[in-house]
């Protein structure tokens, strides 16, 4: 950018500081509840973005049910606006702590990764809220069915403009505006956050959770209740998420619309900044980061500050995981996952060989019987073999090595790419990269490829707690579609790359449905065989000494790095194979396939099958896949069918596809917390 006179230059500046401050306000009440929280129970709650989300449509709902427009007497317009933002405390306060005592009470004083995987699945019970709630909407019709993963359709309401827009430099001189919403905006956020400062310190209350987040042990050896103290402050993280809620809408006229679990990341990007369990640094951290974003998008481009503020979140918690403003302080080791598990003995006998003979010969023939009774489910099935390969590569990270990965699909989608790149003839990088016809080198270039980047996310593992590598590999899904977007001179944008040639192995070309689902199948074969082999390997019980107590592994001689790089390396490269066959089958690829809801989805398969189970992986592949694929259908037919029938008439009939996001969050959440409960033997906390 060149600037006319250095008053001009000025005057972007300060147009842009005011722009951030206003942005940034929004993102410090959240930090301070997402760091409230963290300092509590020192886990991450991945359901904080739809609680703030949640929280803005309550009160753009209220808004529009009470009428409130700026032509209302101002003490009529005052005590609106004052009713919903305590409706939005008290909404979000409450909320939180329903959250604390389902996903976080359950596994307290155990494993980091149970309550984890929890909040996931609590934040896609949120997200179903939102959906069911769109449906409500008076401008919703019938006919409007885009409520699946990749294109959801949330609250998007609008409301009329209730803030004075009136600039407050307007006989200044300066070429800056500065609204009186733009002051009260900073003016809410900043006694919000003084208010939490003045509770922490003051109350009685508010020194208890300071004292359960330095020592909880000691803090209940001196006579703190830690339990209420939790509690607290959740409630308190919650009432803030609601605040920057009412802040938010008012400010914009609008809900936030993005709901699901990446939808915290910027504010717990500046909760990371600020210090972990310190409320003033995240608000500081806040505002800095909502101007550094406006500088962003002014002097870059708006599509790559997601990226750099993701970025900056991987490289801190790299580099300094106690934050910017935070002191370094000893963890505790992570304590084991928590979570079923399959067995630890080796298998073997009839027992096992008899029924995986006989699978194996029934999936072998079953072409021929598709053929013979006409079903033509060939391409469906080679859909849940992409699954089951996708659930095997992430089994070896979790259930394996004990390490949770929230971004899997993002290795998916590059060895996707990968092969798209080396197979498009007529694509824009078909002038850079050397045509591969075989399928077989593809598989191998794509697989090393997705793995290499999986072993960087390793190597990273070896300096981050299990928590702040999931965020890690958060972040890093999230910004892997985001770049793929934004490069679209070379992956087609938001469009991706399609009419990709289908696979060629030697010289025959598999163009027939029964070719692709043997390709897939002995893809699958491989891929069970190489888990059960890696398992028993000298690396497999690295990895489980590793998750059971890395302090003992590491001193029996154990190599961390190693073992972490090794099981990113073998899970991402599972998954890039499962790209490979995507884009050579379906002839295609986009963004879209590395989106968190694919993620999560594999997850829900190795969780429920049982994590380190290599036919657990399979098993739940085939269950949450094929209730994705199959199941959803067939009972919708039949819904539909009794929905036409007298018994229809008096029962409501639901459509399982637009539940389907709050079924799959809710069968995670039911699934890691009756596994979580039988490993460890004992009940939840009271």
């Amino acid at each position: 950018m060149s600037c006319g006179t250095q008053s001009l230059c000025w005057e972007v500046l300060l147009q842009l500081l005011a722009i951030g401050l206003s942005n940034g306000a929004v993102i410090a009440l959240n930090a301070i509840g997402v760091t409230l929280v963290y300092g509590a129970v020192r886990t991450i709650n991945f359901a904080h973005g739809d609680l703030f989300a949640l929280s803005s449509v309550l009160v753009t709902f209220i808004v529009a049910q009470l009428g409130l427009r700026r032509g209302f007497v101002a003490g009529s317009l005052t005590g609106g606006l004052l009713l919903c933002l305590g409706a939005a405390l008290l909404f979000g306060a409450l909320l939180n702590v329903g959250i604390e005592r389902a996903a976080f009470r359950p596994f307290r004083d155990g494993s980091r990764i149970a309550p984890l995987i929890a909040s996931v699945g609590i934040s896609f019970i949120l997200y179903q809220v939102a959906l069911i709630w769109r449906k409500l909407q008076p401008d919703w019709h019938a006919t409007e069915h885009r409520s699946v993963p990749g294109i959801p359709e949330v609250p998007r309401m609008s409301i009329p403009e209730l803030l004075s827009r009136r600039n407050l430099l307007a006989g200044s001189g300066l070429r800056v505006v500065y609204t009186v919403k733009d002051l009260l905006v900073l003016v809410v956020a900043a006694g919000l956050a003084l208010a939490v400062g003045l509770f922490l310190r003051r109350t009685r209350g508010g020194r208890a959770v300071r004292a359960c987040a330095q020592d909880p042990e000691l803090a209940e050896l001196c006579g703190v209740d830690r339990d209420r103290a939790i509690r607290l402050a959740f409630a308190v993280g919650g009432a803030l998420a609601g605040a920057a809620a009412f802040v938010f809408s008012l400010y914009y006229d609008r809900p936030f619309g993005q709901h699901g679990v990446q939808s915290g990341l910027v504010a717990l990007t500046a909760a990371v900044f600020g210090g972990i369990g310190r409320p003033m640094g995240a608000f500081w951290s806040g505002l800095l980061l909502g101007v550094l974003a406006a500088f962003s998008d002014y002097f870059l481009q708006a599509q790559w500050t997601p990226v750099l503020v993701l970025l900056s979140l991987i490289v801190l918690l790299v580099l300094r995981p106690a934050g910017l403003l935070g002191e370094e302080r000893r963890e505790e080791p992570d304590q084991p996952s928590g979570i079923e598990s399959g067995p630890r003995s080796r298998p073997g006998g009839l027992a096992l060989y008899a029924p995986v003979t006989a699978v194996a010969l029934l999936a072998v023939a079953y072409p021929t019987v598709d053929r013979a009774l006409g079903l033509h489910f060939e391409v469906i099935l080679v859909r849940m073999m992409l699954f089951m390969l996708l659930a095997l590569g992430l089994n070896i990270v979790l259930g394996f090595a004990g390490m949770l990965d929230l971004g899997y699909a993002a290795c998916f989608v590059i060895g996707a790419y990968t092969a798209a790149a080396l197979t498009d003839t007529h694509g824009p990088l078909s002038a850079l990269i050397p045509r591969v016809s075989d399928v077989i080198p593809v598989l191998i270039i794509s697989a090393a490829v997705a793995g290499l980047f999986g072993a960087a996310i390793g190597a990273l593992g070896l300096r981050l707690r299990s928590d702040y590598l999931a965020i890690v590999t958060l972040a890093f899904g999230q910004i892997v579609p985001q770049v793929l977007l934004n490069l679209h001179k070379w992956t087609g944008g938001a469009a991706g790359m399609a009419a990709l040639p289908p696979p060629r192995f030697l010289f025959h070309t598999l163009r027939s449905p029964a070719e692709w689902y043997y390709l897939a199948l002995v893809l699958v074969a491989l891929a069970v065989l190489a888990s059960v082999r890696v398992r028993w390997s000298r690396v497999g019980r690295a990895w489980q000494a590793l998750s059971e107590d890395e302090t003992a592994a590491v001193s029996s001689g154990v190599d961390p790095l190693r073992a972490k790089t090794t099981a990113f390396f073998l899970g991402a490269g599972v998954a890039g194979v499962a790209g490979t066959l995507f884009a050579t089958v379906f002839g295609y690829v986009d963004p879209g396939q590395s989106d968190f809801t694919i993620s999560a989805m594999i997850l829900a398969m190795v969780v429920v099958g049982g994590t380190g189970s290599v036919r657990g992986a399979l098993v739940g592949a085939a269950l949450v896949g094929g209730y994705d694929t199959f199941g959803i259908s067939l009972l919708g037919t039949w819904l539909d069918r009794l929905q036409h029938t007298r018994l229809g008439s008096f029962l409501p009939v639901p459509d399982l596809r637009a539940l389907s996001v709050g079924t799959f969050g809710l069968v995670l959440y039911l699934t890691i917390l009756v596994r979580a409960r039988k490993r460890t033997g004992a009940r939840p906390a009271r």
